[in-house]
């Protein structure tokens, strides 16, 4: 694989427009520079961690409001918190993990700072405000991560970590993000749908999502915009025409599949490695899930891209394929013998994000077709490629954060080829 430079103008934005701004620093104490920690792909939870700060206060104002006892709050947090209680291992490790805080940044620099959640029963009220609740807009930044916001300071320790990765700990938090899921279907989740300062169609959101109304379908003049819950908004469709597919025809062109910032892209890939898919090297076979066709991608590349907390949470096609097969990870058989099989591979992040497949194995779809889709949230994206092929990536879209558009012609196949607009 090489990265090319590409003539003429590309569908990909402007730096510096229509978009979220990355903010970069180092560290995480309380200057104004260190409160930005160094870079969080996607805009999923503030750079900025006092939002973060100012988030859980609001929370905490919230549930200190809330006088029920936690046997009557939600059955799902309810049944979380009698395993914490009821197992000593895990009680213990929650316990510790919100002692261990101080220990870490910003605390361990100020002694006068204190950790805004101190014990475990208010850890389980928060979540059940959470899971009752969809994500307002606020401080031209907002929390899509409320529960990772709640335990990003505790799951950063080390009984943190070990603790929150115990098995029935993770059944727990399944349960309790299938409820939220509910909640975020369902007419009572548009709180926050609306123009009001805190309120996706308001002034600060429309900073970060402009021009909403021309591109995305919906009904301004309707109640909510028209949307029937949070989830139908997180999923809405572009307007007919908002996202053209470039070079519809050309089966030696790659086209985007979803609306992304750029994560890296990275060269013969080795089948066992130190396994992360986000952003550390990648082992094929654990990411594929021991697939049948793992094989013919060893020594192969894979580009990875986080989408946007703002924007579109849909996938199209990359080419024209025949589907083999519709799981979490597509198979695609493009019409290119040179090509090949390409692999889509869709992965949700923390407390968010269902992944719907949209196509059944042997469908047959062009380029820019829906895929599937993100429900509540979303994460990352990668294509796979074959070992052996030659895809030549311009540039722009080979270097971490720039975002492209959907359906945007992002790369050729094969030696000599370029793309000019």
């Amino acid at each position: 694989m090489s990265h090319s430079s590409h003539q003429g103008s590309h569908r990909h934005h402007d730096r510096g427009s229509d978009n979220v701004n990355h903010t970069h620093g180092h560290g995480c104490g309380h200057s104004s520079k260190s409160d930005k920690v160094h870079h969080r792909v996607g805009g999923w939870v503030p750079n900025d961690h006092t939002v973060v700060e100012r988030y859980i206060s609001e929370v905490l104002d919230k549930i200190k409001q809330d006088k029920r006892p936690l046997d009557q709050l939600h059955p799902t947090v309810v049944e979380f918190e009698h395993l914490i209680d009821k197992t000593p291992a895990l009680r213990m490790g929650f316990i510790e993990m919100l002692e261990q805080v101080p220990n870490k940044p910003p605390y361990n620099k100020n002694p006068a700072l204190e950790p805004q959640i101190r014990d475990y029963e208010t850890v389980f009220r928060a979540f059940d405000y959470i899971i009752t609740h969809s994500v307002p807009f606020q401080d031209n930044q907002f929390v899509a991560l409320p529960i990772s916001a709640i335990l990003d300071w505790p799951m950063g320790t080390d009984v943190g970590l070990a603790t929150l990765l115990v098995p029935t700990v993770n059944a727990q938090f399944k349960k309790m993000f299938n409820a939220w899921a509910e909640y975020l279907s369902s007419p009572a989740s548009r709180e926050y749908l609306t123009t009001n300062e805190d309120g996706w169609f308001g002034p600060k959101a429309s900073e970060h999502i402009s021009n909403f109304v021309d591109t995305y379908v919906c009904d301004p003049s309707a109640e909510h915009y028209g949307f029937k819950s949070w989830d139908d908004f997180f999923t809405r469709k572009f307007r007919e025409g908002a996202r053209p597919i470039e070079f519809p025809s050309d089966d030696d062109i790659i086209n985007n599949a979803c609306e992304w910032s750029v994560s890296k892209i990275a060269e013969n890939v080795k089948e066992y490695d130190r396994f992360w898919l986000k952003s550390e090297p990648y082992s094929l076979r654990d990411t594929l899930n021991d697939d049948p066709y793992t094989d013919q991608f060893v020594g192969g590349a894979i580009y990875q891209a986080f989408l946007s907390a703002y924007k579109y949470h849909r996938w199209a096609s990359p080419a024209y394929i025949n589907a083999l097969a519709a799981r979490a990870i597509i198979w695609i058989k493009s019409n290119n013998l040179t090509l090949g099989m390409i692999g889509f591979i869709g992965v949700g992040m923390n407390e968010v994000s269902t992944r719907e497949v949209t196509v059944k194995p042997g469908d047959r779809v062009n380029k820019g077709d829906e895929l599937g889709m993100f429900h509540f949230g979303g994460s990352t994206h990668c294509l796979v490629f074959r070992r052996g092929v030659n895809i030549n990536f311009d540039d722009w879209y080979s270097s971490p954060d720039p975002e492209v558009l959907l359906n945007a012609a992002i790369a050729t196949v094969g030696e000599g080829r370029r793309i000019y607009h």
